[in-house]
Formats: structure tokens, sequence, C-alpha cells
């Protein structure tokens, strides 16, 4: 009981800065309605009812979060090493694609099938991003430009497959691969709605992100995040630490890949990522790459993205709205860290920093409630 309360206050520690980017955000757009004269109760109302206003808008909401958040979850395992991670959407993409390749062509039992998806996805993932891990501890290659580039070789591999070797022979032509059998489908949570077993994953996977960073793997990752010359020296091999991390970064990214496939689409289609990638970068860095964080960040983007529709449609406002919303969400969190790092260069040397050091409070030193921890 005592550790499950300790739980809680860590994920909430770690994610009031994030509620104030969040509340500035809103704020600033807000006033950007008024300017442009809109009403922004009736906007945000609209919004809020398009992301929450039923059982059905809210469950579409959820099916939304659950890419983002597993994806979230990935990225956060980079960051934390100091290790830029802009592949998410490829490896999500390796993902799909290694387990449905799985589902349509091995002999296996249903039963045994299943998990096999699961596992042939973080495999996909990780391969995609273990390369990109292994140039840079092998060649000191920057991950954010091959990263970046293997996203387009995942989805040109992708749009290849889906149009030749496993194009759906019944399809009529659509770029698209066969359908899953309905056994090895995601079951669906709530009926009438696309709510599946997926999000019971996500909650898995943050509860043990949690977990996993107080292990000995978890703190040698973060130690080579900070400093990987004191890593060097406490023993540590920071080129296999470097590739592990990237392993484990992009498979999580795989198995996001695997919730949208066997929990929504039941099929490979082209681009099937849907820039899931790099909203998941916003996720992460907005809950502090807080693994119980990232759930409730990527809640909020995908209550967003499913509300921005109905406020579009009821009360005109463009959604690019929500990009806007989006973009100052993240200004703020940057906003955040340099008055942080102003912080702790002048702290008590006047009365500014004694203001800035009460509004943070002492408790947010903490790297990990820091939106970049791992990145410095």
């Amino acid at each position: 009981m005592k550790q499950a309360k300790g739980v809680m206050l860590d994920a909430c520690r770690g994610m009031a800065p994030a509620l104030i980017a969040i509340v500035l955000a809103l704020l600033v757009g807000a006033v950007l309605l008024l300017i442009a004269g809109n009403n922004p109760v009736e906007a945000y109302r609209s919004l809020f009812n398009g992301a929450f206003g039923s059982s059905h808008r809210f469950a579409e909401t959820v099916v939304k979060a659950i890419p983002l958040a597993v994806l979230g979850l990935g990225i956060s395992v980079a960051f934390r090493a100091n290790i830029w991670n802009i592949g998410g959407d490829g490896q999500f993409t390796l993902g799909a694609i290694f387990a449905m390749a799985a589902a349509l062509y091995l002999p296996l039992p249903v039963p045994l099938l299943l998990p096999v998806t699961l596992l042939a996805a973080f495999a996909g993932g990780a391969l995609w991003g273990g390369l990109a891990g292994y140039l840079k501890a092998r060649f000191n290659a920057n991950e954010v430009i091959t990263t970046l580039m293997m996203n387009y070789v995942a989805l040109y591999l992708l749009e290849w497959l889906v149009k030749g070797p496993m194009i759906d022979p019944n399809g009529h032509g659509f770029p698209q691969t066969e359908l899953l059998a309905e056994s090895l489908r995601l079951p669906v949570l709530l009926a009438g709605t696309r709510l599946h077993a997926g999000v019971v994953v996500a909650l898995i996977l943050a509860v043990a992100g949690y977990f996993f960073w107080k292990t000995v793997l978890g703190f040698k990752i973060q130690l080579v995040g900070e400093s990987p010359k004191v890593a060097e020296y406490s023993g540590i091999n920071v080129p296999r630490i470097t590739v592990i991390t990237m392993v484990i970064s992009a498979g999580l990214a795989g198995l996001a890949g695997w919730t949208e496939v066997f929990g929504i689409h039941y099929r490979l289609l082209e681009n099937i990522s849907g820039s899931y990638g790099n909203l998941a970068i916003v996720v992460a860095l907005l809950a502090g790459l807080n693994p119980l964080g990232i759930l409730v960040s990527a809640f909020f983007f995908a209550a967003l993205v499913t509300g921005g529709n109905t406020m579009q449609r009821m009360v005109g406002v463009p959604f690019s709205l929500v990009y806007i919303i989006q973009g100052l969400v993240i200004i703020f969190v940057i906003s955040r860290v340099i008055l942080t790092k102003w912080r702790e260069k002048h702290a008590g040397t006047d009365p500014i920093s004694r203001f800035l050091c009460k509004f943070n409070g002492r408790g947010s030193q903490d790297e990990h409630s820091d939106p970049v921890a791992g990145l410095r």
C-alpha cells in the first residue's frame, strides 16, 4: 500500500510542471480565439464534448492514446540515455510488419501465435532501432540522422510489401494485406466502440517502466545519459548500454505498431504509423519522461485530436488550433527547462532566483521530473 502511494506521488510530482504548461497553452489559445472573433468557452466546450461527451467519444480518445503512450514510453527510454531517437515511426512500422508477417505465415496454434506476434513486433522495432544504436556506438553516427533516414526506409518498405509480396489477393488491388483472423484480434473491451485490450498492455508497460528505472540496468542507462565519462570510469560498457537502450526503446515502439494493427486495423496499410512517432516525442517530454506521466500526457494529446474534429465541425474553429496548442505546450515545457537551468546557476544569489526556487519547488530538482531529464 505504501509503495503504491509512493508511485502515485512520484507520478503527480512529475506531472505538476506539465499541467502548468497545459493550462498556459490553453489560456494563450483562448486569447488567440478571442482575437479571431471566436468564443473560447464555446470552442473548448465543443472540444471537451468531442473527446469525452459520450462513452463512444471517450473510448475513441483512449484508442488514440494507446499507441501514443506505448511509443512515448519507448522514446523516453532513449531520451533518458541522452539518445535522440527520432525514429519512432519507422520502428512502429517495422514492428507492425514483423507482427503481421508472423500472424499470416507462421503455422502455429492461436494460443501460441498471438504472443509470438507480440514478440515479433518487439523484435522488428528492436532490430530497426538496434541498428541505429550500433552505428552510434561503433562509429559515433548521429542518431538523429540515422533514425530519421531509417523512418523513410521503413515507410517505403511497407509500401512495397502492401503493393507486392503481402498484398491481399482479394483486395481489388488496394495496397493492404489480408485481414487478421478474428481469433488473433485484440478483444474489444466496450461493446459498440473500438476500445481494445491494447489499453491493458499500455498500462502494464507504464507500471513496468516505473520499476525498470529502479533496476541496475535502468541506473546504468541513466548514468550513461547524465555523464558517459563517469559511467565509463565506473566500469560501465557505454557502447553496449547504448545499443541495449536503443533495442529497448525501439522494441517498445514496435509494440505500439502491434497494438494498432491487432487492435484497430486488423491488417497492414500504407503509412499505418500516422506520424505517431513525432507526437510521441512531445508526449514523452511533456511527461518529464515519467512512465506513469506519459499515460496522462498521451491521453491529453489524444483528447486534443479527437475533440479538435468536433470543435471544427460544431463551432467552425479550424483544427489548426490543436496544432497551435501542441506547439505552445512544447514552448512552455522548454521554457521551464531554461528557467530551471538559470535557477540552478544563480540559486540564492538574488530575489528573483529565490522566487523561482519557491515557485518550482526544491523537489523539482529531481532529474526525472525534468522534461528533458537524460538529454543533457
